[in-house]
């Protein structure tokens, strides 16, 4: 039996940093948010404001990550997936 294992390498830190970027990006921010008491429109300080500033920063790489999202599916296809 041929056992698949994830190995450690570049490619898959990558493709695991890409997909904890499209899990921030599809968060239902102000639903996440506002039970925690940070709905964005007050400004937070310290650890919070951090976190609020985060999710509200990632919005800006929509464009490029989707980019690297087909570039990556595109990848996976011609090399098989690892």
């Amino acid at each position: 039996a041929h056992s698949r294992v994830m190995g450690f390498s570049i490619w898959n830190l990558f493709k695991a940093g890409l997909l904890g970027t499209n899990a921030v990006l599809i968060l239902n921010k102000p639903r996440f948010l506002r039970p925690l008491g940070m709905d964005g429109s007050t400004q937070e300080t310290g650890l919070k404001g951090q976190a609020v500033g985060f999710l509200m920063a990632v919005e800006y790489v929509k464009v490029p990550v989707l980019a690297l999202n087909l570039l990556t599916i595109v990848f996976e296809l011609i090399l098989g997936g690892t």
